[in-house]
């Protein structure tokens, strides 16, 4: 009966380690597998074609049993006798290498050898984790890549600003995004509470807009923060089948600093301090008293912007700095980058 509970907790535990995150998912998993085999080590070998594999450990490593793992044979459990050719490993071992998809797993157990081999039931424990593993292992991987996904999505919502949150109708914030509490118009609100402003008129006018958003689902509300300069949008709709409410939030897109802004677009550093502040609101007059230069010298030094960027005018240059990658983080390019040697569009009238 021992061995069958033994049996089932560790099955359990390899797909509760499938559904973590992370590598660290998988050191429990490890560390009861060495406790009920009395191992002083467990290892798992994630093998992807050409990468380096990725390996996590729970005591003293087995990688020089598996120094070979390409040689052995899938869904066969070895013993440090059977191991290919040239691999001697220290002590006494047993591992087993299955398909994970469009990879291979190899998992091993291994005791020093001041002590006794394995007993035929811990190389059984294998023998009933072999149908599992590869499953549990492209289950990891999957979530891994779709939290990547996810990460990505987050971080290009982040560079523009973007942010939601999920309330019940009444007002409970149920989730928000990761990047939601980074916005100043959402700094220090929590789950479980309501949004809360402290701004009277904005508390006002987000009460009547979910209000109006509750009695009126067809009908999104648009409100606007004058102070952050944040818009928001208020819908009514169904997630997972349960009526909620969701905020969206847009704040200006805050750009990197002047060397990064100079990198991106080729421009001087001087030049990128003048864009910079345009594109923040400043007019010609107030950014050049900003950055202590005349106003001519500023106007002379726009001109060249609108040149070098094929832009006509703050307008132009507003836009073409908006719509391009340097709000989303991606703006560090450094000399010599692909990214430097495409052509910039010729000014309107020039070839």
């Amino acid at each position: 009966m021992q061995y069958v509970g033994d049996q089932t907790s560790l099955i359990q535990g390899l797909f509760s380690a499938s559904t973590g995150a992370g590598g660290e998912a998988w050191l429990p998993f490890l560390e009861l597998l060495r406790r009920v085999t009395r191992a002083d080590g467990a290892t798992i070998f994630l093998d992807r074609g050409r990468e380096e594999a990725e390996v996590w450990t729970d005591g003293i490593s087995c990688a020089d049993a598996a120094a070979n793992r390409s040689a052995l044979r899938f869904d066969r459990v070895y013993d440090q006798e059977g191991l290919p050719a040239g691999v001697i490993p220290e002590g006494f071992v047993r591992l087993v290498k299955v398909r994970a998809g469009g990879a291979t797993a190899t998992l091993c157990i291994k005791r020093l050898d001041i002590r006794k081999d394995f007993r035929s039931t811990d190389r059984q424990y294998l023998t009933a984790l072999t149908p599992f593993l590869g499953q549990a292992v492209e289950t990891w991987s999957g979530l891994e890549r779709q939290r990547s996904m996810a990460a990505l999505t987050g971080g290009l919502a982040g560079g523009l600003g973007a942010a939601w949150v999920i309330m019940d109708l009444t007002g409970i914030v149920q989730e928000m995004s990761a990047n939601a509490r980074d916005l100043r118009l959402l700094a220090g609100q929590t789950v479980r509470r309501r949004l809360e402003f402290p701004d009277g008129d904005l508390a006002l006018t987000f009460r009547t807009g979910f209000a109006a958003c509750i009695a009126a689902p067809e009908v999104p509300q648009a409100l606007f923060d004058p102070e952050t300069g944040t818009d928001l949008v208020l819908r009514r709709t169904h997630l997972a089948g349960d009526p909620v409410v969701v905020a969206t939030f847009r704040a200006p897109a805050e750009l990197p600093d002047p060397d990064h802004f100079a990198a991106h677009f080729g421009l001087s550093r001087s030049e990128s301090r003048l864009a910079a502040l345009i594109c923040e609101g400043h007019s010609i007059k107030t950014a050049a008293a900003d950055l202590g230069w005349t106003e001519e010298t500023a106007r002379t030094c726009s001109k060249a912007i609108f040149t070098r960027l094929g832009v006509q005018g703050q307008t132009g240059l507003l836009r073409r700095v908006l719509t391009s990658a340097v709000t989303l983080g991606l703006g560090n390019c450094q000399a010599g980058s692909a990214q430097a040697q495409f052509p910039r569009p010729a000014p309107k009238g020039q070839p």
